[in-house]
């Protein structure tokens, strides 16, 4: 299972507190997840969290079931909108605002 830092996964037993959610803080030879509901700290082998582990319940902060849908002018070379496409937008603003 390819889990992400930010993740928030469920396990199959529940924590002591009564929770059944952890948040992914560490990932590595060993994943670091966080009870939701307490904040206790966890860390378990890889090979131990991919068997106690049920679903994603979301990634990223979306919901694993939805797709993320990337804007058409995205650019996936940096993580930010390309300069060009800045430009484009500008223009359309300015041409809306003046009309």
């Amino acid at each position: 299972m390819d889990v992400k830092i930010g993740d928030v996964v469920r396990l199959r037993k529940a924590h002591p507190c009564g929770s059944y959610d952890w948040e992914v803080i560490r990932v590595g030879a060993d994943i670091g997840i966080k009870c939701l509901k307490c904040q206790r700290k966890v860390l378990l082998e890889r090979h131990d969290f991919s068997g106690r582990l049920k679903q994603v319940v979301f990634r990223d902060g979306y919901q694993s079931k939805r797709k993320k849908k990337m804007p058409r002018d995205y650019d996936f070379r940096s993580p930010t909108i390309s300069l060009a496409k800045c430009q484009q937008r500008e223009l359309m603003i300015s041409h809306c605002l003046q009309a």
